[in-house]
């Protein structure tokens, strides 16, 4: 019984261990060779000038994300990552791996809008469908889809005046 017990422990420790590996997966602070890499993309694929100053980059927990409003990068449903103009921060939502291609590809979208501080825009909302757009060609050279609703980055872009009612 005791050495039961004891194997049944040893197994739950290494499993604690990988799932804790794997659960904060995002590292404390992202490679430059991944940064340098995606501005190239940027560079090679847009318009968009160098910005003046690097992006800091944090990792946030979904709940602790700062407005996660339509100014929010999404994938489906889900808040990723959001881009303060102010502070020029980029929070990624945890879990974040530059293993997955998702998760850069969010990255990328932050980095866009830290490059479009330079260019005149209607609103801050109208940034988000160009930065949608690269995203999307980006994912699209790894053969993956951007699952985001079009519809909605459209509308939410368009800097019209809301319909409300009382």
């Amino acid at each position: 019984m005791l050495l039961t017990q004891r194997a049944t422990v040893a197994v739950a420790a290494q499993l604690l261990i990988a799932y804790s590996s794997i659960a904060g997966a995002e590292p404390s602070s992202i490679q430059a060779g991944l940064i340098e890499e995606l501005h190239y993309w940027i560079d090679t694929t847009t318009v968009l000038p160098a910005a003046d100053t690097s992006a800091t980059i944090v990792f946030v927990d979904a709940q602790d994300l700062a407005e996660p409003s339509e100014m929010a990068s999404m994938i489906g449903s889900t808040p990723r990552g959001l881009y303060d103009p102010d502070t020029g921060t980029i929070s990624l939502v945890r879990p974040w791996s530059a293993e997955n291609p998702q998760d850069v590809a969010v990255l990328l979208h932050e980095l866009v809008h830290h490059r479009q501080g330079g260019k005149h825009f209607y609103c801050e909302a109208a940034k988000e469908h160009a930065a949608y757009h690269v995203q999307k060609n980006w994912l699209a050279e790894r053969e993956i889809t951007l699952d985001v609703n079009w519809i909605a980055i459209v509308l939410a872009s368009s800097c019209a005046v809301r319909d409300t009612h009382p």
